[in-house]
């Protein structure tokens, strides 16, 4: 069996809320919705553009002496996604990530468009070259809402909308050595019908607004999943975590996420980012070719 670390220290709704500009600074007064628009907005700012190569592990697990074991071979894939954001705000943005690894699941491929407004549902599509057909997704249902089949729901991966969610801080704390809040955030009336947890409670790093870790909770109050990252370092001005991890608790499955490269402030095309990028190989592997030039 397979030694998992257990990182201890998350990703707020998702990758894209996990990085922060590193001149960000925290007054102690915050409220809870301001610390959570500053959240919101360091990650917009940080993510304008960017390409990243992540490796997602996942496996069922056991947990023994306070350490946690896979019971079978972690299934591991390669994943590359390229975003960009949109507007006159460039508070909406579009992303596609495709599965470059293993050679059996290549092509595998999803196309998102979320959106700031919280009147209008983000879209997302999913291309499997063994059916040929492109296929459009709800991210908050359990059905077809998996990342490539991780244990990230894609919900988890979507910035959450500010306009979407109540919020409370719990206490301040220290964790992991960095001064933090305790942020709950309830979804509400309307989101609630949406989203797959009743609330999530968020430990906000206080002076560069990276969420340390998540707790997230279905609408009966059970505690379901726990996402937490470590290895935060600063790439282009940017702080995010080079590896994060999600534990599904109701599964016993967990997911690693290692984040293998990154570039920041590269040139997108608009057409690159529909869905002609999922089922056209010639024109994707052609604008990846170039935006691989800058991963580092």
């Amino acid at each position: 069996m397979k030694r998992i670390e257990i990182l201890s220290a998350a990703l707020a709704a998702g990758l894209a809320m996990a990085a922060v500009p590193a001149s960000a600074a925290d007054p102690a007064s915050d409220s809870a919705v301001a610390i959570m628009a500053k959240v919101d907005q360091v990650a917009r700012d940080a993510f304008n553009s960017s390409i990243l190569r992540i490796k997602l592990s996942t496996c069922q697990y056991t947990v023994s002496n306070n350490s946690m074991r896979c019971v079978a071979t972690p299934r591991v894939s390669l994943v590359e996604s390229v975003r960009k954001d949109f507007g006159a705000d460039l508070r909406d943005s579009r992303s596609v990530a495709v599965v470059i690894e293993p050679a059996g699941d290549k092509g595998i491929s999803m196309l998102t468009h979320q959106y700031d407004a919280t009147e209008k549902e983000n879209d997302t599509w999913l291309y499997l070259p063994a059916m040929g057909k492109i296929k459009r997704i709800v991210s908050s249902s359990n059905e077809g809402g998996s990342f490539f089949g991780s244990e990230f729901a894609i919900e988890d991966l979507e910035t959450r909308k500010l306009g979407d969610y109540t919020y409370k801080i719990l206490e301040r704390t220290v964790t992991n050595g960095c001064n933090a809040v305790v942020v709950e955030s309830v979804p509400t009336a309307d989101r609630s019908r949406k989203t797959q947890y009743g609330k999530v409670v968020s430990w906000v790093d206080a002076e560069r607004y990276i969420v340390l870790k998540e707790d997230l909770y279905d609408h009966n109050g059970k505690l379901t999943k726990q996402q937490t990252m470590r290895n935060v370092e600063r790439i282009d001005n940017v702080w995010l975590p080079r590896k994060t991890t999600m534990n599904n608790l109701a599964s016993g499955r967990v997911t690693n996420i290692d984040m293998m490269s990154v570039a920041f402030g590269v040139k997108i095309s608009d057409e690159f980012l529909t869905q002609r990028s999922l089922m056209d190989f010639a024109f994707r592997e052609k604008n990846l070719e170039q935006l691989r030039t800058s991963l580092k």
